[in-house]
């Protein structure tokens, strides 16, 4: 063999050496797409972390109202109308007992506000009343009357405006009581309704509160409108808070030819309600009644 032909064919022998040795390598190689899987196809199952998935699907939590900053009306359910197996028919307040004030007490149980009723209205009432009150945007005052009970769905009593009671008297020996919305008035003796009898006032005043008798006049005289008139047994207690002028019970007004300013059977009726400008006007004998009745320091309470 020449010495080219050897040379030849070592060359051709080291070339399919490197060629088979190349081959091997890729066969080994993980990175080389010819041995690596397709997964484009089918990706990998996940399985759910079930503590991540208990979280992901929990509802919000809502933060609890501030009882101690009195924002509670959140806090307390309405009463559905008549879903009480109890009612209430007359208003209660400090002091009251009885079954009526077990019925208030339940419904208070029932939104939170008191724990076990019993038949006494006491402070703990009172109190859980009056945040009754608050939270349904009522007159806070502490007294079970027909709206609060109205609004715990539990009021049997009068459509009307309530009329007055023995817990509306003053505290002293002699007083009276002045419930407008009602047109009557009534004289009290130690803390009891003595004698009662209707009303004729102005629907703007005199404002719900307590007040001092602080003049007396056997007669008196007014000029409202251009209209000049005289009464008996003024017996004054407030003044007015639009011009300052004083405010009394008396007689019904006299016009200069004698008349009376509104007939006899007129006093209390729904109709004159509004006709006086202040005062309480009443008929003659009631007049005579309450002069003798009421003396300077005696308690009026307008109760509305």
């Amino acid at each position: 063999m020449s010495r080219s032909y050897r040379v030849l064919v070592l060359a051709l022998v080291g070339v399919l050496v490197l060629v088979g040795l190349a081959q091997l390598a890729e066969r080994d190689d993980p990175s080389s797409s010819a041995a690596a899987p397709d997964t484009t196809s089918a990706p990998a199952p996940v399985v759910p972390d079930p503590v991540a998935s208990d979280v992901a699907t929990a509802p919000p939590v809502v933060a609890a109202t501030d009882v101690a900053d009195a924002d509670v009306a959140a806090t307390l359910p309405a009463a559905p109308v008549g879903s009480a197996d109890c009612t209430i028919t007359a208003a209660l307040q400090l002091g009251s007992s009885g079954p009526e004030v077990t019925c208030l007490e339940q419904q208070l149980a029932n939104v939170g506000l008191m724990g076990s009723a019993d038949v006494t209205f006491d402070d703990v009432t009172d109190q859980a009343v009056r945040t009754y009150q608050a939270s349904k945007s009522l007159n806070v005052d502490g007294i079970a009357g027909k709206q609060t009970a109205e609004a715990m769905g539990v009021w049997a009593g009068p459509a009307g405006p309530l009329p007055a009671t023995d817990a509306d008297c003053p505290s002293s020996g002699h007083g009276a009581v002045v419930d407008r919305a009602n047109q009557r008035g009534a004289l009290c003796d130690n803390g009891a309704i003595s004698y009662q009898f209707p009303i004729t006032t102005a629907r703007s005043q005199p404002d719900p509160g307590r007040y001092p008798v602080y003049a007396k006049d056997m007669k008196s005289s007014a000029n409202f409108d251009g209209q000049y008139s005289e009464m008996t047994h003024f017996v004054a207690f407030t003044k007015g808070k639009y011009k300052g002028a004083r405010i009394a019970f008396h007689s019904i007004p006299t016009l200069p030819n004698g008349d009376l300013l509104q007939p006899l059977d007129s006093v209390g009726t729904p109709e004159r309600f509004g006709d006086s400008h202040g005062c309480i006007r009443v008929k003659y004998d009631d007049s005579v009644k309450i002069w003798d009745w009421l003396a300077i320091g005696d308690e009026v309470h307008v109760i509305s």
